[in-house]
């Protein structure tokens, strides 16, 4: 089973549309959430999750703009072994910045609300990790 700890979802209807979503395939479990980016890490370096899923601010074309998403991002895949990402964003385009950053099998880029391309996102690095480690390069 892979854990994902889920980031930048307030608690309410969103965040449990978002977790039931992840759980409906039985090999993921959400075992956390945080919205403070410092409890996120904290959760993380203590969870150690698979995967974290990175809700992005509304508007935002670059991850370095934003000073707490540049620090969760860097604070999960620092890990060890690093957690895979996936990074939702509401943007109706996806920037060349935050693009740039997806790694097939560690790092994936969404749309938020498309469940589809996050459940594949989630199985693409549920598969790697499984398979061997989520960050050697062929």
């Amino acid at each position: 089973m892979m854990t994902v700890l889920v980031v930048g979802v307030p608690e309410g209807e969103q965040l449990e549309l978002l977790r039931s979503g992840i759980q409906r395939n039985p090999h993921f479990q959400v075992v956390s959430h945080a919205c403070d980016p410092a409890v996120a890490l904290a959760h993380a370096r203590v969870l150690l999750p698979d995967i974290t899923v990175l809700s992005l601010p509304a508007g935002l074309d670059s991850i370095e703009a934003d000073p707490d998403v540049l620090r969760v991002f860097r604070g999960v895949r620092d890990l060890d072994p690093p957690s895979g990402v996936v990074m939702r964003t509401a943007a109706p385009r996806i920037s060349r910045a935050v693009s740039g950053l997806a790694v097939e099998g560690a790092v994936h880029v969404v749309r938020e609300g498309d469940s589809e391309e996050l459940m594949r996102a989630l199985r693409t690095i549920g598969l790697r990790r499984a398979s061997c480690d989520p960050d050697e390069m062929p």
